[in-house]
């Protein structure tokens, strides 16, 4: 059995939630996607998550927005990546947060300096990993990756290693498991989410939105998988 388990989780259905809720606001939608973030994030913790993937915005979600929806999304982003990297359950588990994607270009200079704080004053820790995509697409890593091999060529390194050493998540295991709420009806990944690490993964389709997935379900879904004979094809 392998030493690291990576989890990703894909939260959608927070505007479908929104509009049956009839929460007005799109602070309050993406504070609402957040709220049980910790709770989700600590439990997977405990239940032996090593590497945890939390995609937060596509690049798609972050352009030609207007300027009421930026200014909604960079204020909840960062109110709520300061909140989360100041959670005991941080220090608890030791947890080293990355936050990767093209956020430095597409947010306020206010949000980028909290992002990096959160990174540098948890880059010593080594127990568990906590990955957040923002303004992501694995299209646009693929691309930048294979850009930068074109540009700097390295035949030192294999070719089965190269792509993924140019990649933003290249440091970081294979995928075990990937869980989407809100696809049920529709069940796919989507905007080639980290598409270099899922070559092995599974994935769940949970019949809930986001903001209705609680850390009960996470409990299922994990316990469920770990129950699974992994044979890789052989």
């Amino acid at each position: 059995m392998s030493d690291t388990f990576h989890l990703a989780i894909i939260p959608d259905g927070n505007r479908r939630w929104a509009k049956q809720h009839g929460l007005i606001g799109y602070k309050k939608l993406y504070d609402k996607g957040f709220e049980g973030l910790t709770d989700i994030t600590e439990t997977a913790f405990e239940l032996g998550v090593t590497h945890l993937s939390l995609w937060g915005s596509s690049h798609s979600n972050l352009t030609d927005r207007s300027a009421a929806f930026f200014k909604s999304i960079d204020q909840a982003f960062r109110e709520n990546v300061e909140k989360l990297s100041d959670n005991p359950a941080i220090e608890k588990y030791d947890v080293h947060i990355t936050i990767i994607g093209e956020w430095r270009d597409s947010l306020t200079p206010k949000t980028v300096a909290v992002f990096e704080d959160a990174m540098a004053r948890t880059a010593h820790r080594k127990g568990r990993e906590l990955t957040i995509l923002i303004d992501y697409s694995g299209t646009r890593e693929r691309t930048a990756a294979v850009s930068s091999i074109v540009e700097n060529p390295d035949t030192s390194t294999p070719p089965e290693q190269l792509l993924r050493s140019r990649s933003w998540t290249g440091h970081l295991p294979n995928i075990d498991l990937i869980i989407r709420t809100g696809a049920w009806q529709d069940p796919h990944n989507s905007a080639g989410f980290m598409s270099l690490l899922v070559d092995e993964a599974q994935l769940s389709f949970p019949e809930l939105l986001w903001p209705d997935f609680s850390p009960s379900h996470l409990t299922t879904i994990v316990n469920d998988f770990q129950k699974r004979e992994r044979r890789h094809g052989k």
